[in-house]
């Protein structure tokens, strides 16, 4: 896998959504110059040089992988900090190995398992899956942005990233390749959730809901199912919220970390 390692002090392990690899990079500088980490970002597999593996990843295959990469760093315990599929692993890794994972910080995970009516979403998640399957990949990659994410996302993306769109490429071929099958076949429900007992903060856009109906009746059942949790939502933001506000939500999670988790 390809990881990279920035600053000294608690560790911080991002784990990105699906399509792009850059998605926390402002919210690594944020964190950086707001307390003492040490920040880990890694390319889940196949996107950049990490390998695809040969055979269908599970979600637990995913969090293995974060697991692995926290020994191979010897890092008994850190915070996971997860956007949207990458949410999703973090939750299933603090369940796989409770005792490595400080906190979870959860930036809109998909659980489909957490609204009653997840059907908006897949209709969107199959007809894109449909150009995909067709050899469409810009296709796909566009109508899944802006069906799923932001109608906007091109003009979000070319401010906070610049170039961004030979990685997106790439990484549509992984999202649909790996992350869909694993994350359709995931199930998290009310008694996976009881036993997350580590601190969580959970973030939502606030214009989130307006391209994706799922989002806020999710954000709201997994604050209730999540023992040890809080909220915040962030104002104006949509599925782009960690390239949006990232100095907000950089600013909540440290304050999350000395106020719940060092307590």
């Amino acid at each position: 896998m390809e990881y990279r390692v920035k600053g000294a002090g608690e560790p911080i392990v991002f784990l990105h959504g699906g399509i792009l690899t850059d998605w926390f990079g402002p919210l690594a500088d944020e964190l950086s110059r707001t307390g003492s980490y040490q920040l880990v970002s890694y390319r889940r597999p196949g996107y950049g040089s990490s390998a695809l593996p040969s055979q269908p990843i599970t979600m637990a295959g995913q969090a293995e992988c974060c697991l692995a990469l926290m020994r191979h760093l010897g890092l008994g315990k850190a915070h996971l900090v997860g956007h949207s599929i990458g949410a999703c692993i973090a939750l299933q890794a603090a369940l796989q190995e409770p005792a490595a994972v400080a906190s979870v910080g959860l930036l809109e995970p998909p659980v489909m398992t957490a609204t009653p009516d997840p059907s908006p979403a897949l209709t969107v998640l199959r007809a894109t899956a449909s150009l995909w399957r067709d050899g469409d990949v810009a296709s796909a990659l566009d109508a899944f942005m802006r069906g799923i994410v932001d109608p906007d996302y091109e003009r979000v993306l070319d401010r906070a990233l610049g170039m961004w769109r030979e990685d997106a490429m790439k990484g549509t071929d992984a999202f649909f390749q790996t992350d869909q099958p694993a994350i359709q076949g995931w199930r998290f429900g009310e008694t996976e959730a009881a036993r997350v007992r580590q601190p969580a903060i959970l973030f939502l856009g606030e214009n989130s809901t307006r391209v994706n109906a799922i989002r806020e009746p999710v954000h709201k059942t997994l604050l209730s199912w999540l023992p040890n949790a809080e909220g915040h939502t962030m104002e104006g933001a949509t599925h782009l919220l960690p390239l949006q506000q990232p100095a907000q939500i950089a600013a909540a999670l440290t304050a999350f970390y000395g106020a719940r988790v060092r307590a």
